[in-house]
């Protein structure tokens, strides 16, 4: 959709100190996705469907604290289903991508407290592009069936990865290094919807079970 810019990763830098306020617990492991039709407009209940829920057990839920292993808030915003899952690599995964993006585009950032983490791009049932954050050896890994698809969106993570490895050659280290603001700016970049910090403190579409977001 568009480039990353200094305002969107200051705009996420507030959302992961807003969280830290709302849950201490929650940005250690999250994910965020954003789930958009091809052809027709994907409503929440299809998405549940599509992760394995049963989509008569949607209820209302503020977020926030999370429950449990396979639950998920979700907003529908236009032709946009947003989810919102704490502690799991689910995305990270085909049996979870493949149904979910049957004709449709997903957009998302993962991590866990172990530092396993993900940002990509899937699309027609299959992942397009998995991205990890840049190393002190100022790479920037890329893969998937199109290694490329998201290089208009990473020139922040390209730039990080530049400062990493020149510091790491100085041994002149100046943290933080807003890894995790930047991917998720860069969702925002890429899907054109953005995450609020209010989002977490409203009630929204929630399923307690699905099972394609439980580990495999």
């Amino acid at each position: 959709m568009s480039a990353v810019t200094e305002e969107m990763v200051d705009h996420y830098s507030n959302v992961i100190r807003d969280l830290n306020f709302l849950d201490p617990y929650v940005t250690d492991a999250l994910a965020w996705v954003v789930v958009r039709g091809r052809d027709t407009r994907l409503t929440v209940p299809e998405v549940v469907s599509r992760l394995g829920g049963d989509p008569g057990a949607i209820t209302r839920r503020v977020p926030l604290p999370p429950k449990g292993e396979g639950e998920a808030s979700m907003e529908q915003r236009g032709d946009n289903v947003l989810i919102f899952i704490a502690n799991s690599y689910a995305f990270s995964q085909s049996e979870t991508l493949a149904p979910l993006t049957e004709n449709a585009q997903a957009w998302g950032f993962w991590w866990l407290i172990n530092n396993a983490h993900g940002l990509f791009y899937a699309a027609d049932g299959r992942s397009v592009t998995e991205v990890n954050l840049p190393s002190f050896d100022g790479s920037l890994p890329c893969w998937g069936r199109d290694p490329h698809a998201l290089d208009p969106y990473l020139g922040w993570l390209r730039a990080l990865g530049e400062q990493l490895r020149r510091e790491d050659e100085t041994g002149e280290y100046d943290p933080p290094y807003l890894e995790r603001e930047i991917a998720l700016a860069t969702v925002e970049a890429m899907s054109g919807v953005r995450l609020e910090s209010s989002w977490f403190t409203r009630e929204q579409d929630y399923i307690a079970h699905a099972p394609r977001l439980l580990p495999p």
